[in-house]
């Protein structure tokens, strides 16, 4: 009997040390895998827009418009990563930052800013949504009903249906007073010395008076009061 009982204590304490053993490494595991993680999002840095008055700008009855040229493949790359390479494809972004100074908000639902280039041609922004046309066959989705056709699944992503193009557009629609907005819009165009942008659309909140527009190159950073 004290054979049997002595047998079954070394049992157990065996039993013992390998739960603890387990248990440690399970505990070993879980902290790893939260310290790679980290590591993960560390390296996702998010893109923040400066004030308007950082780059070129126009201040127009209390509001000011900011505007970059995003026109290099390090720019892209800073505000899109390296996969969304929209230059390559034609598609020249360019970020926009307006920032309310009056005392009511701005209603921003019927904003309309295109590209005006040296000669005087003006470009309007594309959707985001529109952009991966681009990128597959070099020309925007058709207007009218669409027929759904069986075709193969594309062997690789396409490049301008990041999600980063999409988070980064500019959405916004009121604007309170004091605040600011920011975001991207995307032309179907080559960026060339002298191109200008060209904002109107804006209207007070309250009473639906229309401000008045914005023009201005891009490339210069004073920005004029009106």
């Amino acid at each position: 009997m004290k054979g049997n009982v002595t047998s079954w204590i070394s049992r157990y304490r065996s039993r013992a040390r390998v739960m603890r053993g387990t248990r440690f490494l399970l505990s070993s595991i879980t902290f790893g895998a939260v310290l790679v993680v980290g590591a993960r999002g560390g390296d996702d840095k998010a893109f923040q827009a400066l004030a308007a008055g950082e780059y070129a700008h126009q201040t127009v009855q209390q509001v000011t418009v900011g505007a970059k040229a995003y026109d290099t493949q390090d720019l892209t790359t800073e505000a899109f990563g390296k996969k969304a390479n929209l230059l390559k494809f034609g598609v020249f972004p360019v970020l926009v930052v307006v920032e309310n100074k009056r005392a009511d908000s701005l209603d921003l639902r019927q904003l309309e800013v295109s590209l005006v280039g040296a000669d005087g041609r003006h470009v309007t922004a594309v959707s985001p949504d529109e952009l991966p046309f681009l990128a597959k066959n070099g020309k925007r989705r058709p207007s009218g009903p669409s027929v759904a056709l069986p075709v193969p699944l594309p062997k690789k992503k396409n490049p301008l249906a990041d999600d980063s193009i999409v988070a980064r557009a500019f959405v916004a629609k009121m604007l309170p007073p004091g605040d600011s907005a920011s975001g991207f819009f995307y032309f179907e165009a080559r960026p060339e010395s002298g191109d200008s942008i060209y904002l109107n659309g804006l209207h007070e909140a309250r009473s639906g008076k229309e401000i008045m527009y914005f023009e201005f190159p891009m490339k210069a950073k004073a920005g004029g009061d009106q």
